[in-house]
């Protein structure tokens, strides 16, 4: 933290300003007083302060003629911390937020420091490429900040709170101890990159690191299939409430096996030809190496729909995922469990494949899935795409009714 100790006793906060942008704010250095003697509360006081002074810097150095003079000379001069604090640019992630979302957080007392998510989309933007990874992120973020809704309640406590409170709900709807696990790992980095832009303290502690998670969130079942009248009705449902994409999306999952994530990645260019067989190709940056670029054959059913070259589903994942939860608990007896979802629909291929006798290691190749022995997933060149159609005109066959 760039703390200094006044001969008085107390904390000055300081940043030198790079030399670039020396000029355009006309001077070397910010500094202003913590007004206090204690380190930790100083501490406290610095981050909102040092993270407008990088704000101010930033817009130096990318659209000088933004700056306004009286927040300038305000800054410089020494200004109200308070107005630190309410900055409105920290706000940005609370105005895009949809108003159910965005009620969560009506609550929140955002008046002593910086909002957690206030640096998030740049931070999803510097820090990863992929577009779900960036969107886990901001889930995760968000998520959080309920429990530690500003940089200044960044502690160690108010961590654990939000790992225990999925420990408190009941077992069909906490997540694992894997998926907390991957939460808190997104909230460590962004710690971590807080810390690396001058936003956090370098002093302060990572608080998302060395947390204790309680075997309570081990989850004794995993996500079960979808039976062939449930995905029916599912699909009657979607296409009854005009959503077409839902419906796009349970059928390309349902001849397929596709991921969610896979299917929202598809559009005209996905379509390609194999020995005269229309098949998907699936994005090279799927979930593992055995998902990755391969190619499935598209049911005869779906051709139509999917052919049109103005055909795409990019981009749709998190949104259509979103519904499609909406839609199974409000149409099944267990839709509000946590294993019965969109993966379920997965599930149901593989189930259908094993009770049709379908080779393990064709529907392995055609879900994605590493194969079951060492002969066939280190030697063999894959499935053909002859036997992968056979296994689609399989699930095509066991739903020929809907």
């Amino acid at each position: 933290m760039n703390l200094t100790r006044l001969k008085s006793g107390i904390w000055q906060v300081e940043l030198r300003i790079p030399l670039d942008v020396r000029n355009v704010l006309g001077r070397t250095r910010f500094a202003k007083s913590t007004k206090t003697p204690d380190k930790r509360a100083a501490m406290k006081v610095a981050v909102p302060i040092l993270a407008v002074w990088q704000e101010l810097i930033e817009l130096a150095r990318t659209n000088p003629s933004q700056l306004h003079p009286h927040e300038l000379a305000s800054q410089l001069c020494g200004g109200s911390d308070k107005k630190t604090a309410t900055n409105p640019k920290h706000f940005d992630w609370l105005a895009v937020l949809r108003p159910s979302q965005a009620e969560q957080y009506r609550h929140v007392d955002f008046s002593q420091s910086i909002p957690l998510p206030a640096f998030m989309e740049q931070f999803a933007g510097e820090h990863y490429v992929n577009s779900r990874t960036r969107s886990e992120a901001r889930r995760y973020i968000l998520e959080a900040t309920q429990f530690l809704p500003t940089l200044a309640a960044l502690t160690k406590l108010n961590a654990q709170r939000w790992v225990s409170a999925e420990e408190s709900k009941s077992i069909g709807v906490r997540r694992s101890a894997k998926t907390m696990q991957k939460g808190v790992g997104f909230l460590s980095e962004y710690v971590a990159w807080l810390q690396y832009r001058g936003y956090l303290g370098h002093d302060a502690v990572n608080p998302f690191r060395d947390l204790h998670f309680s075997k309570q969130l081990a989850r004794s079942r995993q996500y079960l299939p979808l039976s062939l009248s449930e995905l029916q009705r599912l699909r009657a449902a979607a296409a009854d409430a005009g959503d077409h994409a839902l419906v796009i999306y349970i059928d390309v999952a349902r001849f397929t096996g596709m991921r969610l994530s896979e299917i929202g990645d598809l559009s005209s260019s996905s379509l390609v030809q194999s020995r005269g067989v229309w098949c998907f190709r699936v994005r090279p940056d799927a979930k593992t190496e055995a998902s990755s670029n391969r190619l499935i054959p598209v049911a005869e059913s779906l051709l139509d729909t999917v052919a049109q070259p103005s055909f795409t589903l990019k981009g749709t994942a998190n949104a259509v995922g979103k519904r499609f939860g909406r839609l199974k608990r409000r149409i099944l007896e267990d839709g509000h469990s946590r294993q019965k979802c969109f993966h379920s629909i997965r599930k149901f291929v593989v189930t259908t494949l094993e009770q049709a006798n379908i080779p393990e290691g064709i529907a392995a190749d055609l879900v994605g899935h590493e194969k079951p022995n060492i002969t066939y997933n280190v030697y063999s060149g894959g499935s053909s795409i002859e036997q992968l159609q056979t296994a689609v005109r399989v699930l095509e066959a066991a739903q020929v009714d809907t």
